[in-house]
């Protein structure tokens, strides 16, 4: 097979599950998971939105650990397709992150985005999306709180970008100093912001492990030259990193009015 799949793709998504041993696509996979709930009250009737959820993964996690009821949605139909499957006590849905307001028939109480956010083409309308499926909310409720956990440009990445299959790896990784004004301006206060950019070099350098250790399986479903292109971006997160222009963080946010 030729290396020029995105691994956005539902090949690229699958690749990852594979090395990571769970239908996992963001850094840090359960203690990610776990760093970005530390502060969220598990409650089993509590609905929670898993935007932009790939292979459902993570919201079956926040499901199994009684974080509350989980929707999940993503664009890619093949990915929802394996969550349905593998996951049937979640819901979801095939979605644009755009129309995420009109797909959604419940007004959710927290919104969690795992490595979604940076590859969004429009960021501030899923941002504006998003507070208006929150924004059905019942009136009783506290404001739907947003948490965004990704990938941050720390200075200079987008001078440079990493290239997967002609296009740039990580779209459009966020500025930190940028986000409480995009956020305030989509209807969201901004919160709290984590950064975990030690955390993400040592995710990456573990994954690398893992991805040279699961060789010959990622050959069998995408070919040698796959294999590399796999390997070479994923070393290439570990350079941006220990260089200083890439990093990842926690956001945390809640739906004003």
């Amino acid at each position: 097979m030729a290396s020029a799949f995105s691994m956005n793709s539902f090949l690229g998504q699958r690749i990852l599950a594979l090395v990571r041993d769970g239908d996992y696509a963001h850094a840090g996979e359960e203690e990610a998971i776990e760093l970005a709930m530390a502060d969220v009250a598990k409650d089993a009737g509590r609905l929670i939105l898993d935007a932009g959820c790939g292979r459902g993964g993570t919201a079956e996690y926040l499901r199994r650990h009684g974080w509350g009821r989980v929707t999940g949605f993503d664009i890619q139909a093949e990915s929802i397709a394996a969550a349905r499957q593998r996951y049937p006590e979640c819901r979801f849905l095939v979605c644009d992150v755009a129309d995420a307001d009109r797909a959604v028939d419940e007004a959710p109480d927290v919104i969690c985005l795992f490595n979604a956010y940076y590859c969004f083409p429009d960021q501030a309308g899923a941002l504006r999306a998003l507070a208006r499926a929150a924004r059905a909310a019942r009136a009783a409720r506290p404001g739907t709180r947003l948490i965004l956990f990704d990938h941050v440009d720390r200075g200079g990445y987008q001078d440079s970008p990493l290239l997967d299959a002609g296009e740039p790896f990580l779209r459009n990784p966020p500025l930190l100093a940028a986000m409480p004004e995009r956020l305030a301006a989509a209807g969201w206060r901004t919160a709290g912001t984590r950064e975990l950019h030690d955390r993400y070099i040592g995710w990456y350098r573990t994954l690398v492990g893992k991805i040279e250790r699961s060789r010959g399986r990622i050959i069998e479903i995408a070919g040698p030259e796959g294999y590399g292109h796999v390997l070479a971006l994923y070393q290439g997160l570990v350079d941006a990193a220990v260089a200083g222009r890439l990093g990842a963080a926690i956001v945390t946010a809640e739906r004003v009015g």
